[in-house]
């Protein structure tokens, strides 16, 4: 193995594990009403099937409407659970704190929803299992109903727009190209305009179901391809076969597991970044590495600052600000409806496009 396929390795290993530290501290993180919609989720829905899809513009969701899943929106519901079935939560039982709705949520939602789902949930997929809860004042008013469901939520608990129903959409973890993930620390963070300190840029996506359309590949075949095609597809993007390395960054990308494949993902990010110099996490890097885009690539020395979320947990990410953008999404719906996609049996018929995609 040459160098530069052993700092790729390590560079796709370091931002794993900066991912995992955070998005498992936000799972089952926030509430629905908290403060205007006291009254709790259930007026909206009351009766609801599995399949109904949610939207919101206020960060306490008092504003929370039922929507066709085919149009963005921030929550899909995959089961109503009632806990009143639990001696536990009787009428006496006091209002769980957060790290006790979390156990709830997990116990309660996690393994009914990928039922429910018919194993289409990737687990390392851009959607998770979550849950809109009862407020303070329905539960001292004797409501124990749970909604479960899935949703898109950044690092910080943020909410990112879905466009499809989750048994039918890729779940891939995937972004648009040019856009950049944050940092906060050396873990990554919500999406950022690239001139702000982040952990990558996007530089184009790769679908590996157009190259293998009827079997898993093992990692070995994913690397040999992507190891063709991320290069190729930063070079385009930052305008010639050396840009990305004279600026000081290395091309990477990710890969499926099989239990990944099995949901139906097929897309991975190639990815341009750099670790620290002392190797304990990725480094921050300032500026675009696209052909013609202003300023400098500047790559820090020390850990990022803290992000400061542009939200709280829960509340929709501002209309407008980076991973927002549904273009691609809606792309990808209107070829499901036209007969493209993947099968129920997770199967991914070919497709001519490998460089672009995501949401």
């Amino acid at each position: 193995m040459d160098h530069t396929q052993s700092t790729r390795r390590v560079m796709a290993g370091a931002f794993a594990g900066a991912l995992l530290i955070l998005v498992a501290s936000t799972a089952f993180g926030w509430k629905l009403g908290s403060s205007a919609a006291s009254d709790g989720p259930g007026h909206v829905l009351a009766d609801a099937p599995p399949g109904t899809c949610l939207n919101w513009t206020k960060a306490d969701a008092s504003d929370v409407t039922k929507i066709g899943c085919e149009k963005p929106h921030l929550f899909e519901l995959t089961l109503t659970a009632d806990m009143s079935t639990d001696a536990n939560f009787g009428d006496e039982a006091a209002f769980p704190d957060d790290l006790r709705w979390a156990q709830i949520g997990q116990s309660w939602c996690s393994e009914k929803s990928v039922e429910v789902l018919e194993g289409r949930l990737d687990p390392a997929g851009r959607l998770s299992v979550s849950a809109l809860k009862p407020t303070k004042k329905s539960w001292d008013n004797g409501d124990r109903k749970l909604w479960c469901g899935v949703q898109a939520a950044g690092p910080s608990g943020v909410l990112y727009p879905i466009v499809g129903s989750a048994k039918a959409i890729d779940q891939s973890d995937v972004h648009s190209v040019g856009l950049c993930v944050g940092i906060s620390g050396r873990a990554v963070a919500d999406p950022v305009a690239c001139d702000k300190a982040h952990a990558y840029e996007v530089v184009g996506v790769v679908d590996l179901g157009a190259h293998f359309p009827s079997e898993f590949p093992d990692e070995t075949k994913q690397n040999n391809l992507l190891g063709a095609q991320c290069p190729k597809l930063a070079a385009e993007y930052a305008g010639g076969p050396n840009a990305v390395e004279q600026k000081g960054l290395t091309v990477y990308w990710d890969t499926r597991k099989q239990d990944s494949w099995m949901a139906g993902s097929r897309r991975v990010d190639c990815k341009v970044g750099t670790q620290l110099q002392d190797k304990s996490g990725l480094a921050p890097i300032s500026g675009s590495v696209k052909a013609g885009a202003p300023g400098k690539v500047d790559i820090g020395k020390e850990p990022a600052l803290p992000q400061i979320p542009i939200a709280p947990p829960g509340a929709p990410a501002p209309p407008g600000s980076p991973g927002t953008d549904v273009t691609d999404q809606l792309e990808d719906v209107s070829i499901d409806q036209q007969g493209g996609g993947h099968g129920p049996d997770g199967s991914a018929p070919p497709t001519p496009s490998t460089s672009q995609g995501g949401g």
